[in-house]
């Protein structure tokens, strides 16, 4: 285990953060996929959001054995308000997400660092491996890689793993950090982002496998109708066609979500429901 040393490569200082409402059976190997990187300098902040007392004495064992570990306890339940405060925590230049389910390949820090060091850009994602509950790979889901592939195709389908993003600290500061939704506040962060000139790209390395099981949420109806209520804040602060093609689309994947069974309504790839991560 590499927890950090002197010959690790210059680059920017990171965070990663992980919120977790309560044990799964994947939460420690998500762990230890954190904490084994090939560049183990950063700090790893844990916010555990209205867990069970026994379940915080568990994750308080888990801190005591790396330095690097911060624990923190808040009594809410929504992701979007623990993301907050673990942003407003951490130390690092950039925050790296995780979710306590996924596995992150064991050069997903040195390959973010690396880039990051050279191209010191706002939001950064990567491909993602999809996996099962058991570990097996089902699937790989690959994102626009430029900014403007990012903002053509942010109309019409998901353009960041959420889990699999670095994003710039002082940037989502000065965001006013997340903002939307109890199931699509990453959809909000990246229309805001991109409406503000963000600096974006994806990395066509895998560096996040994804982990798809039958206790998760994936894709609610609530989810889409939220999505739909960005664009439509998008529209009205910036009418155009663009904005007009994103809300009638989001639109109709609500309605389609609404009426269709469930696997016909679900083409795009897959939302974890993430507000009891």
């Amino acid at each position: 285990m590499n927890r950090g040393s002197s010959d690790c490569p210059q680059g920017p200082s990171l965070s990663v953060i992980l919120c977790v409402h309560r044990a799964n059976p994947w939460l420690q190997h998500a762990i230890d996929s954190v904490l084994e990187q090939s560049d183990g300098d950063f700090e790893f902040l844990i916010a555990a959001n209205a867990c069970s007392d026994e379940f915080w004495e568990q994750l308080q064992a888990v801190g005591r054995g790396d330095p690097r570990i911060r624990l923190i306890r808040t009594s809410i339940g929504q992701l979007a308000f623990n993301l907050n405060v673990l942003a407003d925590m951490a130390h690092g230049q950039y925050l790296v997400r995780m979710d306590a389910d996924d596995v992150c390949a064991p050069t997903r820090i040195a390959t973010l660092r690396a880039h990051l060091a050279n191209d010191p850009l706002d939001i950064l994602g990567s491909a993602v491996c999809l996996i099962d509950g058991h570990g097996h790979q089902v699937g790989l889901m690959q994102f626009p890689e430029s900014r403007e592939q990012i903002v053509a195709a942010l109309k019409r389908r998901t353009v960041f793993c959420h889990p699999a993003v670095a994003i710039r600290r002082q940037f989502l500061l000065e965001m006013r950090g997340y903002l939307g939704g109890f199931h699509s506040e990453d959809t909000d962060l990246w229309l805001r982002a991109s409406r503000h000139g963000a600096r974006m790209a994806n990395l066509p390395d895998v560096l996040l496998s994804y982990r798809l099981h039958d206790s998760q949420s994936i894709s609610s109806g609530a989810g889409y109708a939220e999505v739909s209520a960005h664009w439509l804040r998008e529209f009205l602060s910036k009418p155009g066609w663009y904005t007009l093609q994103g809300l009638m689309i989001a639109l109709g994947k609500a309605v389609c979500k609404r009426f269709l069974p469930r696997g016909a309504a679900y083409r795009q790839g897959p939302e974890k429901q993430e507000r009891e991560s």
